[in-house]
């Protein structure tokens, strides 16, 4: 599913490090707490995990356009558009030259919005990069930045995860899945959870969970996956793929 765009991501790196350097109470990259719909701006509001494929193998069109790609982007993080971002500066997929590779998600009331959103970017209008929407639900819990922290600086692995066709896990074992989740985001195991709560009892659109897994390498990112009651019990089916490094979370004060 995360087949990941790579991006000029240097210049968004340098022009996002400025920022904060020059402003109070950017990013949320410190969330300690579970999310929750508080924020009037998200009411109504669904994630969706923007898939990008290149279509351009100009280098120096990227280039050209790098600084204007940049800018779009972060003034999306600023106004709370895209969230929850991750750089991969090692992948061996997709790669075009020296360009890491990211991955986000976009809030928006609908698919068709945020593709409206999309469509007026830079890197779309020029030719560079295509995208596909994927609903991923809501963001359960966020980053435990001081936990993960303490957890040690690991790799990311990003987990998509599909409840089986006619699975039907009882409540109590989805408080027992949820429970477990809760434990090992309080560790800083996992970090970034979007859960779509309908979608483990019916069929719909949506993935209906995805996390990001803290570990040093994908064997271990799986034991943490397989240790699951959702997967002891075959009841869904995940894929895994390195995201790299987290990069920026939630703007606040927007």
């Amino acid at each position: 599913m995360f087949k990941i765009l790579p991006l000029f991501l240097f210049s968004l790196f340098l022009l996002s490090c400025g920022n904060e350097a020059s402003k109070k109470g950017e990013e949320d990259s410190t969330t300690t707490s579970v999310a929750t719909d508080d924020d009037a701006s998200r009411v109504g509001y669904s994630n969706y995990a923007v898939i990008w494929t290149w279509t351009t193998e100009n280098v120096q069109l990227v280039y050209d356009n790098s600084v204007e790609v940049a800018n779009e982007l972060t003034e999306l993080w600023k106004k709370g558009v895209v969230e929850n971002a991750y750089y991969d500066s090692e992948s061996k997929e997709e790669r075009l030259e020296y360009f890491p590779n990211i991955a986000f998600f976009i809030l928006a009331p609908s698919a068709e919005n945020a593709g409206i959103i999309l469509d007026e970017l830079t890197i779309v209008r020029k030719g560079i990069a295509t995208y596909s929407l994927h609903p991923v639900g809501q963001l359960w819990l966020g980053r435990n930045e001081d936990v993960v922290r303490k957890y040690g600086i690991t790799k990311s692995f990003v987990t998509i995860w599909t409840t089986r066709d006619g699975a039907k896990p009882s409540p109590e074992l989805i408080q027992t899945q949820n429970d477990e989740m809760l434990e090992l985001w309080n560790k800083g195991a996992v970090e970034n959870v979007y859960f779509d709560f309908e979608g483990t009892h019916s069929n719909n659109s949506k993935t209906d969970f995805v996390f990001f897994v803290n570990a040093d390498s994908e064997q271990a990112a799986r034991s943490i996956c397989n240790a699951l009651p959702f997967t002891k019990e075959n009841l869904a089916t995940y894929k895994i793929k390195e995201a790299g490094v987290f990069w920026m979370g939630q703007y606040k004060n927007r």
